[in-house]
């Protein structure tokens, strides 16, 4: 008993000498954690292309049949090889048309901006009432196109400037970058092709270093974490498809413009969980009110009845059904993760809460049984 209470004691003064170290220290922590950081940081972008490249890789391992695909060696590489192009593909595809799009909606928006104004004000005049008077005082406030050509101007003399006088480090950058990410790379595909030797290993680590209850623990987590953050992100990705595809639709049953811009701006903002498709959403107003405020307004309904569709009946019930969430808590998560850490935290707030969710709905089950058991030994000494 005594040796049990020296342990119990010599671990409290352990774990109170470490914390003062580490709060005393606290600066000497930090840089050495952040050249841990900047030295593994290739493999840790390589476990999260890994990641989200697997997603592919098991949803094409699973329509892989036939004798040529016998060979598991030659099966994994070919869904890895494929799964990589499609990945480069989409990124190909957004860095090259999608935004450059928005690059030139925008231009077109600050160059029209001073006629639109004045357009729109006519027809809010025309058609709402609105007096002579306010639209007077509204224009006092208008920004003409020298105004907005100066602002421009100035922005870009200083980006330039600061361009200028940052290049050799921004050289340096942009090379580590591209290095590290070319060894994420291998890393990653090293990863697809020997997950199933990786998870034994792992496991065998586990079992032992660990006692069998951490252990298990551990695995249980582990197993959470990853089916949660799979199921979201393949959920977030198929909702945002699903919306964009419904915008583009929709503009083109109503004939306005620009239809496979604006849905491909739409589905990629809508990768930012419930709000982010609003981003989409404000350049395709802008991008029609150039041509017509009806257009405009015609498409702002539009595009509020699809939203509250997708926020009402489509994302609960693919990424809340996917996360196995209730959806006041997606609603929740998004807040405070947007709060905590803005659009990333939006992202990733979904899942994790999932997780501890996940994890606390496992525990009271656990107890509840506990409890259960017990009660059915008392009884019968009663």
């Amino acid at each position: 008993m005594i040796k049990e209470r020296d342990k119990t004691l010599l671990k409290g003064v352990f774990l109170i000498v470490f914390f003062y170290v580490l709060v005393e220290h606290f600066n000497i922590v930090k840089s050495v954690l952040l050249t841990c950081y900047r030295a593994i940081s290739p493999l840790i972008y390589g476990m999260a292309i890994a990641f989200i490249v697997n997603l592919i890789v098991v949803k094409l391992e699973e329509h892989m049949k036939g004798r040529i695909f016998e060979n598991q060696a030659f099966k994994r590489t070919t869904s890895i090889i494929i799964s990589f192009l499609i990945v480069i593909g989409i990124i190909t595809i957004v860095c090259f048309n999608v935004i450059p799009g928005i690059v030139d909606s925008v231009k077109e928006i600050t160059k029209q901006a001073p006629q639109a104004f004045d357009t729109v004000l006519t027809f809010l005049e025309k058609n709402f009432g609105v007096s002579s008077d306010i639209v007077k005082e509204i224009q006092n406030f208008r920004l003409d196109e020298n105004m907005l050509d100066n602002m421009f101007g100035l922005m870009k003399n200083q980006s330039v400037i600061q361009a200028l006088k940052a290049s050799g480090s921004a050289v340096g950058s942009v090379v580590s970058v591209v290095t590290k990410l070319f060894i994420g790379l291998f890393f990653a595909f090293y990863i697809l092709a020997k997950k199933e030797s990786i998870n034994a290993y792992i496991h065998r680590l586990m079992e032992t270093y660990f006692p069998k209850k951490i252990a298990d623990g551990l695995e249980n987590f582990g197993h959470i974490t990853y089916e949660t953050y799979a199921n979201f992100i393949s959920g977030q990705c198929l909702d945002a498809v699903i919306l964009g595809c419904l915008v583009t639709i929709g503009m083109g049953i109503l004939q306005l413009s620009y239809p496979i811009l604006v849905g491909v701006v739409v589905a990629v903002t809508a990768l930012i969980p419930i709000v982010g498709a609003f981003f989409g959403g404000t350049v395709g107003v802008f991008l029609l009110i150039m041509e017509s405020p009806v257009k405009a307004l015609t498409f702002l309904i539009l595009f509020l009845v699809l939203q509250q569709i997708d926020n009402r009946l489509i994302y609960p019930h693919i990424v809340g059904n996917a996360i196995g969430i209730p959806s006041i808590l997606i609603f929740a998560a998004i807040i405070i993760g947007g709060e905590f850490s803005g659009v990333i935290g939006m992202f990733f707030g979904i899942p994790f809460t999932a997780v501890i969710y996940t994890l606390l709905e496992q525990d009271m089950e656990r107890r509840k049984q506990k409890r259960e058991e017990k009660e059915e030994e008392i009884k019968p000494a009663n």
